[in-house]
């Protein structure tokens, strides 16, 4: 029987490479950015961070049954401690949270994050829960390089970069979830969504590096 949810990931793998082996993402690991230049990181971040929170109280209202429900309960919980943690970081590198609110967000940073409000007002729950999951997939992927960058090469110590190191999400109850709300007319739709979600993840990477190399968008 052909499995949908690994077509999709089959087919979405050269986005999911191209942004857990982004330029930034590697430069960081093997510390080759310049570490004054982590503030346009951390301040981005921040932002996205910021900007996720409206995203997970739509979702909670928008999937159909208990456990949709409790899993976006436990990812805004999740968020939450991330985001208390990511404190720690921006601090040391010299940047109180209500600094690094009032910069300004670069063009594209916020593009991910607006789009799964979007998917939460219109889509359809499996949509929703699709694109979430293979960002969040995705960003533990990264979230993984930095934390071993940061430590290795920057003189992090752990409690300043533990946000980086995330606890794995559970596969097997995602992809259950998918699959119980994705209708088999849907599926094209779900593909579009998830491809149109990382498209936009990506973008957070392309601003971030941009900048941090002094080029113009």
């Amino acid at each position: 029987m052909r499995d949908e949810l690994e077509d999709l990931r089959r087919a979405v793998r050269p986005l999911l490479e191209r942004i857990a082996q982004h330029p930034l993402v590697r430069e960081i690991a093997e510390g080759r950015l310049p570490r004054e230049r982590l503030r346009i990181l951390a301040e981005q971040e921040y932002h996205y961070t910021l900007h996720i929170y409206d995203y997970f109280a739509l979702s909670v209202l928008q999937m159909p049954d208990r456990e949709g429900k409790e899993f976006f309960v436990e990812m805004a919980y999740r968020e939450m401690g991330y985001l208390a943690q990511y404190q720690h970081f921006l601090r040391a590198l010299g940047i109180e949270p209500e600094v690094a609110v009032g910069a300004e967000p670069l063009p594209g940073v916020l593009a991910a994050p607006n789009f799964l409000v979007h998917v939460a007002i219109s889509g359809t729950p499996a949509e929703n829960l699709a694109a979430f999951v293979f960002i969040e997939e995705v960003w533990s992927e990264v979230c993984r390089a930095l934390h071993a960058g940061l430590r290795a090469h920057y003189g992090f110590a752990e409690s300043e970069v533990q946000c980086f190191a995330l606890p794995p999400l559970d596969p097997t109850r995602e992809a259950t979830l998918i699959r119980r709300y994705a209708a088999e007319e849907t599926w094209g739709a779900i593909r579009r969504t998830v491809r149109l979600a990382l498209e936009y993840e990506a973008m957070f990477f392309d601003a971030v590096h941009a900048e941090s190399r002094g080029e113009e968008g």
